[in-house]
């Protein structure tokens, strides 16, 4: 922040909204990014993996009409010029567009963007993982069953105004205005670049890509002059390089190859790095709340369909054992929500460590003798180490696991399979990092029947009907208490097995200041 001189770095004359100070920095430079897995796809209806999810809301892409504020606060206008003026039935919101902000090809953002961008998100071909974040827009439901492909809940007014017609009240829908699936997206490039869009798309934000290299692993972004935040971003340049071991990345970053761990530091290494008065500077502990859980899938594995085994398989889980091997990554957890849910307060109890228990229900589920499985592992950490614990603690109540180990990107591939009916997994691993701050976000992902994280066919006419009930809720007190029913019902229901709340732990060369993640 500030320089040799004494002076004081870049002053930034607007708000911008996300973690602060925004101002202070100095211009120039090259992070440099070292990731385990390639991105999924840096199409932003698309990408979902950590590498994808960097470069989509920090790079390529920052926010859409709206962008969340400081560390963890609500959504602030951002490409919308002010907050969107709400109708008196909650049902209408009419957005201004920001007129000065730019792609990256040099066109001005119209509103007919954001309205394309949204059809490309719901239209069933394009496989998003957010649609179902923008399931209260009148029309989105026929664009994801394919009976049309315009949003009919959308109106276009000229270049600058953009009015968004709901079909209920829905207090989520400006959290979903934040993210890389509800971006603006310049038609004319898709259509130029094709497949490419997936790897170089053109988009908004404070860096574009210049170069992405599959062979090499490496992706290269340089700073957007034109970027409507006028004096950001301070650095000249991002490198990513990917397909690197956890541990090789632990050596570059202590040896200066790379700047920061895109993963962050690996669950197998939390523990020598905190305790090492050398590596402990690097590491930076961070808040990330979200869940790792197993999902169960009863369309392949029929003793899943019984309430009683998928209890079972929660209470046979020892989560305390599991925290040892993913040391700093995690905390030991067995409800639906994360435990950091900082606008949630819980009256389910989690489960707990009961073998006993386990072989209980397994029994009167007509299970005694148990039953057989194949776990598919995502190969990355720290799936590989939970699967292991997982097949041992199932073992001690007569479940046996077969582990199926998988690319991270081959089992999205396989899980978005599931929805269209292959049956080919019987259980797998999972984790979900919230995009909301609110327990909407989960609920309405992967809890609602047919959600568009909902792998499993999970359905509960109950929890549909008080989730819709808790969208159109915009009194937070009223609203946490039909939050508080969801969680029960899931948590008895058990569709999951729930494992952990996610933390994150940083890796950050000691050159890189005020680090946000």
């Amino acid at each position: 922040g500030t320089g040799p001189t004494g002076k004081t770095g870049i002053q930034i004359s607007e708000h911008v909204p996300g973690p602060q100070p925004v101002s202070g920095g100095r211009r120039g430079g090259t992070v440099k990014v070292g990731w385990v897995d390639p991105p999924d796809s840096f199409d932003p209806a698309v990408g979902e993996n950590l590498t994808a999810w960097d470069c989509l809301t920090e790079l390529v892409f920052f926010g859409s009409l709206m962008a969340y504020d400081g560390q963890f606060g609500g959504p602030v206008p951002n490409l919308a010029a002010s907050a969107p003026v709400i109708s008196a039935d909650g049902k209408t919101l009419t957005f201004a567009i920001r007129p000065d902000a730019k792609f990256h090809n040099g066109r001005n953002i119209v509103a007919a963007d954001f309205k394309y961008g949204w059809e490309r998100t719901l239209d069933p071909k394009t496989q998003s993982w957010g649609a179902s974040y923008l399931a209260s827009i009148v029309g989105a439901g026929a664009v994801t069953a394919g009976k049309t492909k315009l949003l009919e809940g959308v109106e276009v007014k000229g270049d600058a105004t953009l009015v968004v017609h709901l079909t209920a009240p829905d207090f989520t829908i400006l959290n979903a205005f934040t993210q890389p699936i509800a971006a603006p997206v310049p038609s004319e490039e898709v259509d130029r670049l094709g497949k490419a869009w997936g790897q170089t798309p053109v988009g908004y934000g404070p860096f574009k890509i210049t170069s992405y290299n599959s062979a090499a692993q490496t992706a290269t972004f340089e700073r957007n002059p034109d970027y409507f935040y006028a004096g950001l971003p301070y650095l000249d340049s991002v490198e990513y390089r990917w397909g690197v071991d956890p541990q090789i990345e632990l050596l570059q970053l202590e040896h200066g190859d790379i700047d920061i761990i895109g993963d962050g530091v690996p669950p197998s290494s939390a523990g020598q790095v905190l305790a090492s008065p050398t590596l402990r500077p690097l590491a930076h502990p961070k808040a990330s709340p979200g869940n790792i859980y197993l999902t169960m899938y009863p369309s392949a594995v029929p003793a899943f369909g019984s309430q009683a085994v998928r209890q079972a398989m929660n209470w046979a889980i020892d989560k305390v054992a599991l925290g040892k091997v993913t040391y700093g990554t995690s905390t030991p957890w067995g409800a639906p929500f994360p435990s950091q849910l900082a606008d949630f307060t819980r009256t389910f109890q989690p489960y707990g460590y009961d073998p006993q228990r386990a072989r209980q229900l397994l029994a009167q589920a007509g299970y005694k003798q148990g039953f057989s499985f194949t776990l598919t592992v995502a190969a990355a950490p720290p799936f590989t180490a939970i699967a292991q614990v997982v097949q041992q603690q199932l073992a001690a109540v007569g479940v046996h696991v077969t582990l199926n180990q998988v690319d991270s990107n081959a089992l999205s591939s396989l899980e978005y399979a599931e929805q269209r009916g292959s049956k080919k997994l019987q259980m797998s691993t999972d984790i979900w990092y919230m995009v909301q701050p609110t327990a909407a976000d989960e609920v309405d992902a992967l809890y609602t029947t047919k959600a568009s994280s909902n792998y499993c066919g999970y359905s509960n006419p109950v929890v549909d009907r008080l989730a819709r009930q808790a969208a159109a809720e915009f009194d937070p007190v009223a609203r946490n208490k039909i939050y508080a029913q969801i969680q029960q019902l899931v948590g008895e229901d058990a569709p999951f097995i729930f494992l952990a709340s996610t933390d994150f732990l940083a890796g950050v060369s000691q050159r890189v200041n005020n680090y946000q993640y």
